[in-house]
């Protein structure tokens, strides 16, 4: 709808002016009275035809005012405010009705190949109630950004490698001695396991089944260990088992492996049991295996960038924005993670992508000028990279916050809450607020039936229009499905029709916003603003026992509204149930 008023505007200004407008914005009116959509064209004209906003805006509505499109078109404080006559509501309702979720699509991307990066957790613990935020913003994202044009690769970032990964190891190979009773055996593990180990019960459980496949065989021999481990018949792949060097390799590097697999195979179970894919899983590894850490160093060293400084390398990021110059490598000769992260996002751009778009955790925030930084030493446009933030979840159940402690290994799995919630629940409400917004998740509430419930509200309003179909099937044995009900929207006359009408057509306009914006919260909003304009009309309007026309009429309306549903909680991953 605004594109179609953007064409309008911009034909009628170089009508009336001879020029063609600067970028100008078409948006909803903050108070709808004043119309469907409003323009600030005449804001933006001002200045090169010297004339008052106000005398444009009354000169453009004069003009505009011609157009059977709309009812009225007024000018108000510089702004033309325009209002769609009921005629051509009908016809984009027709259309809706003819082309279904089709009406909604648009080709706004135009093919650009965009590489989302999200989740990205430490493969060294299961997934948590943030990360668990930050994959469903991603994938909605990803399923909007795609329906609108954009080729999309989602990629999660395994960070497999550095001292994280050895402490999994330390972590497992503790609770594995605890088990055998042979913890005090080992001084230098239990000390660094209560200094910098993983508490979590899933380390005790991990160490159970490592016992249970190797018995005490670790303690005597890691060969033996090793042969064990790849011949027990685990439920996940054994892809980092297959690269353990039994002739070199120690106790700790076997159980960091073994754990890598482990929890590597429930991030992915977990997120498939969300409705999330991946079409890449990257390893930080290969990176290092690759040598383009190195050759990512080498390059910036070549430009003049790099500097040695107390035995370590450093970055002149200061020169480019960032606040400091960083460390590279340290002065015992291992990599930092920024040094990874340059030669990822390197990486990603080698690979082709037009624009890359990385979801990270809010702790994350001072990380970005970095990053940027180094991307513009290595020729990179800055603004090739967007990145968002995933703010915090606190959950709240019997009225008070759960505590939770990821240090302590006391927190909510996003498994657990899925489990007790369901993921419908958990991925929308998930998208109740910008993702940069500290969320609070009220398990109580999501498990009512009321409308205080944003997910149960909308989800009701698609299973009604679900049994109002059923019931016209029953009484008249005629499937509203497959009757052409696009002659009756004529008899479509209340006012309460044409708001939820405005509502279900102006819906495309959202999603757009969505996928340009990347703020897929607007989704949910639009969708419990039309559950609440369907659900008022629909208790003060009969539909099933009306007069016959205007009863086909109202349900070619509902038949509109469902489509509207069904597409909006497609894109956020949530499902459209028949029945509640």
């Amino acid at each position: 709808m605004k594109e179609k008023v953007k064409e309008k505007v911009k034909s009628a200004v170089i009508d009336a002016f001879g020029v063609e407008p600067p970028q100008f914005k078409v948006e909803k009116p903050k108070d709808e009275n004043l119309g469907d959509l409003a323009t600030n064209v005449a804001f933006l004209l001002a200045k090169n035809l010297r004339k008052n906003p106000a005398d444009i805006a009354g000169e453009l509505a004069q003009l505009l005012s011609r157009d059977p499109d709309f009812e009225k078109v007024s000018a108000v404080r510089g702004f033309v405010n325009f209002t769609f006559s009921r005629d051509f509501l009908l016809q984009e309702l027709k259309d809706l009705l003819l082309r279904g979720q089709e009406y909604y699509r648009e080709d706004v991307g135009k093919g650009k190949r965009v590489q989302l990066e999200f989740v990205s957790a430490n493969p060294t613990g299961p997934l948590h109630l943030g990360h668990g935020r930050g994959a469903v913003v991603g994938d909605a994202l990803a399923r909007i950004m795609s329906f609108f044009g954009f080729d999309i690769t989602r990629e999660y970032y395994i960070n497999d490698a550095g001292r994280q990964v050895y402490m999994l190891g330390v972590s497992i190979f503790y609770r594995y001695l605890q088990l055998l009773n042979k913890e005090k055996e080992y001084p230098d593990i239990e000390k660094l396991f209560e200094e910098e180990g993983y508490k979590g019960e899933y380390v005790v459980e991990l160490a159970k089944e490592l016992k249970e496949a190797v018995g005490d065989a670790l303690l005597e021999d890691v060969r033996i260990a090793f042969e064990k481990l790849t011949e027990h018949p685990f439920p996940f792949s054994k892809n980092y088992l297959g690269k353990f060097d039994p002739t070199k390799g120690d106790k700790v590097e076997l159980c960091s492996l073994f754990g890598l697999d482990a929890m590597i195979w429930e991030i992915k179970k977990d997120l498939e049991d969300m409705g999330i894919e991946f079409d890449v899983w990257f390893s930080e590894r290969s990176l290092y295996e690759q040598g383009l850490v190195e050759k990512m160093i080498q390059t910036l060293s070549e430009k003049g960038l790099t500097y040695e400084k107390d035995g370590a390398l450093w970055l002149k990021t200061s020169d480019f924005g960032d606040d400091k110059d960083r460390v590279l490598r340290k002065s015992d000769g291992s990599y930092t993670y920024f040094a990874s992260d340059i030669a990822y996002h390197w990486n990603k751009f080698q690979r082709g992508f037009e624009k890359v778009i990385d979801l990270w955790g809010a702790d994350h925030y001072g990380y970005i000028p970095r990053v940027k930084a180094s991307l513009k030493m290595l020729g990179i446009s800055e603004d090739w990279l967007e990145v968002y933030l995933i703010q915090i979840v606190k959950l709240f159940k019997g009225g008070e916050e759960v505590k939770m402690s990821k240090r302590a290994g006391n927190f909510v799995t996003l498994r657990e809450l899925m489990e007790e919630v369901g993921s419908d629940a958990v991925r929308f409400v998930f998208l109740t607020k910008r993702s940069d917004t500290p969320l609070d998740f009220n398990v109580d509430l999501v498990k009512e039936k009321s409308s205080e419930n944003p997910v149960f509200y909308v989800q009701y309003a698609h299973a009604r229009i679900s049994g109002v179909f059923r019931e016209f099937r029953e009484r008249f044995s005629k499937d509203p499905e497959k009757e052409d009900l696009i002659p009756y929207l004529k008899n479509l006359k209340e006012e309460a029709e044409f708001k939820l009408i405005k509502k279900v057509l102006m819906f495309k306009d959202e999603l757009v916003d969505v996928a340009v914006k990347r703020d897929p919260h607007l989704i949910t909003y639009a969708l419990i603003d039309l559950a609440g304009t369907f659900h008022s009309y629909y208790n003060h309007h009969r539909v099933i026992g009306s007069e016959e026309g205007i009863m086909l009429g109202r349900l070619a309306l509902l038949k509109a509204v469902r489509e509207c549903l069904r597409v909006g909680l497609k894109l956020i991953g949530v499902s459209a149930p028949e029945k509640m």
